[in-house]
């Protein structure tokens, strides 16, 4: 009897199910879609993920996670390193590009489903807390962080977008550069 990492098969069914919404978009990922690119039969899928919604949903918890995990590597290094947190949370690499491919499709599905909704709040919200904290970190207790942390997730979010469709506009360089204008203006403001 072959035994199976359940937690680990729901894992990798996300995973397949998130380069497809990258490459695909999130209407052409079907559930049949994802179990022929695994190879596997509807079952396998169904077995895990009754309707698509629930497997989209693993899919967005999925790509948050993996989304903070440049984030924590940059601030393990260095609690106040603004500009690297920013540019992690960026589409300035092939990796958080195809991440951003796939925010950019949740959205669309969190402006018609209020669970989709209060799934991005939390994430949103979370890394809100998170860039609140490193500009806590560079510039000492500020009475306007949350207003700052929302501007510069504003700034990456609208970057990312713009490097999703124009990727040749939005270098990395280019990238970089705007976010480090706007930590130094930042630093000035307190």
């Amino acid at each position: 009897m072959r035994i199976v990492d359940h937690e680990a098969r729901r894992q990798e069914i996300a995973e397949v199910a998130l380069d497809l919404i990258a490459r695909i978009g999130l209407e052409a990922t079907t559930l049949n879609r994802i179990a022929t690119e695994m190879g596997a039969s509807i079952r396998v899928i169904t077995h895990y993920f009754a309707e698509k919604d629930t497997l989209l949903l693993d899919v967005y918890r999925v790509l948050a996670l993996e989304g903070q995990g440049p984030i924590r590597e940059v601030l393990a290094r260095d609690p106040a390193d603004l500009a690297g947190a920013l540019t992690a949370l960026c589409g300035s690499d092939e990796a958080t590009l195809k991440r951003w491919r796939v925010y950019v499709a949740f959205w669309d599905k969190a402006v018609r489903s209020p669970q989709f909704a209060a799934e991005q709040r939390l994430w949103i919200e979370r890394t809100l807390t998170t860039i609140g904290e490193v500009i806590i970190a560079r510039n000492g207790d500020a009475a306007n962080v949350r207003q700052l942390a929302m501007e510069m997730i504003s700034l990456v979010y609208g970057m990312s977008i713009q490097r999703t469709l124009d990727p040749e506009s939005w270098t990395p360089e280019a990238i970089a550069s705007v976010i480090e204008r706007k930590v130094r203006e930042v630093d000035l403001s307190n």
